[in-house]
Formats: C-alpha cells, structure tokens, sequence
C-alpha cells in the first residue's frame, strides 16, 4: 500500500506522516508513505498511489488544483483533504474527495479515516482466473467491466481483456455488488471507472463507451448513485 503526502509544510508533512505509520504498526499494515512538496510532481506519478492526502498549500499549484488534475487523468485514487482553510470544502466536492480534515491534525482524526479508507478499500478484493494454462490474481478494483461471450466471458482492464472460461453470471457473482452493476445482457461494469453516462451510454476513464440497454437504465443509475452518495453534495 502506497500513499501521497502533499504538503508545502515540511514540518506538518512530518507529524502527519508519523501518524500514518504509527497507525499502520497498530493495525499491521504494510505501506510506504511518499512525501511531496509539488503538486505537478505529485500528478506525474499518481498511478502509484491508492490514497493521496493534500494539504491545500503546496509549492506551485494547490490541492485542489492537483486533485482536478488527478482526477482529469482518469484517478480513482481516495483523496483526503488536510488544510486549515475551510474556504475551498464546497469547491472540493467537485473532485469527490474522501475526507476532508483541518489542521492541526489530530491523531484520532486521522486515525478514524484511516480505519474508514482500509474497510472500504478491502471491496477491491483479490480475483483469480483462469486463462488457459495460466492463471491471473486481480483485484476486484481493477477490472473496468465484464463482456459476456458465449458460455465465457472477457474481462476487460484499463488496457486489455483476459479471457474466463465461466460464465459472466458466475463471475459476477464473485464481485462485491456494490461496486458493479448490470447495463445490459451483455455488459457489467466497475461503477468506480465511469467517467460519464447518457440514457444509452456509460463512458469508462479509459475512453471506452458501452451500450446501456433502456432496460437497465433505471436499475443502473440508482446503483451508480448510491454508489457515489458519500461522494455527492
């Protein structure tokens, strides 16, 4: 488990820092806290990290420009807030931010969010399939949608498909259902990767648009909102 730290604050960046290994030795978790006083730099290597926490200062742009900017290349990395300007919470909810939380940081705070992001981080849980002679772990998280073909199925990541031979029902079945749902007969898809959806189409972060079937629609879009409700304004 990796987190980003952004925070123009070298001295505050080390007490927050601190308390995240402190919580991680609590609890037995194994992470690697990386620390960041640019949020450009912060952006240019947001696929490392699961969870970013950004105070709203840093040395060139603020957090939550950097956050926009993650969220523009397709992250769904948890974002926390860490600031003592509460002006921007508003402006905030646009990037879907996780927590927010003030400065000075508490240890119990920080603490009550962690054990929050690692419940809700275990959904992604681990997924093995077979393909051939070779067998695949994933992570629930990181599968886009599932294409139904035959008495198969494809699963489709950000940047290919690996074929399983069960059905798309069997597979889904194995998903946690909060996380997924069905468009049409042949499509069931990561509500965390869309990135937009019409009364017929869902867009996914990786720019693929699948059909969504009027029958589905209504289903769909009250899964995706309940998905999204501790995210929403």
């Amino acid at each position: 488990m990796r987190i980003a730290l952004c925070d123009s604050d070298a001295a505050a960046s080390s007490i927050t820092k601190r308390i995240i290994y402190e919580y991680a030795s609590i609890h037995n978790i194994e992470l690697v806290v990386s620390e960041y006083r640019s949020g450009r730099e912060l952006v240019s290597e947001w696929e490392k990290y699961p969870l970013v926490i950004l105070d709203y200062l840093s040395e060139d742009i603020n957090g939550l420009e950097t956050a926009h900017l993650l969220r523009a290349k397709g992250g769904m990395c948890g974002i926390i807030f860490l600031s003592a300007d509460t002006g921007f919470i508003l402006d905030s909810f646009k990037v879907r931010p996780y927590r927010f939380l003030l400065k000075p940081l508490s240890r119990e705070s920080l603490f009550q969010v962690l054990d929050d992001f690692f419940t809700a981080a275990s959904i992604s849980s681990p997924l093995f399939i077979k393909d051939g002679g070779d067998t695949f772990c994933l992570r629930t998280g990181d599968i886009f949608y599932i294409e139904a073909d035959n008495k198969n199925c494809l699963v489709n990541l950000r940047d290919g498909s690996i074929r399983c031979h069960k059905t798309m029902a069997k597979v889904y079945n194995a998903l946690p259902k909060s996380c997924f749902s069905k468009i049409n007969r042949a499509y069931i898809v990561n509500l965390k990767h869309i990135a937009a959806y019409s009364s017929d189409t869902v867009k996914l972060h990786n720019g693929e648009r699948l059909h969504m079937s009027r029958n589905y629609s209504k289903s769909f879009q009250a899964e995706y909102r309940a998905f999204l409700r501790p995210m929403e304004l």
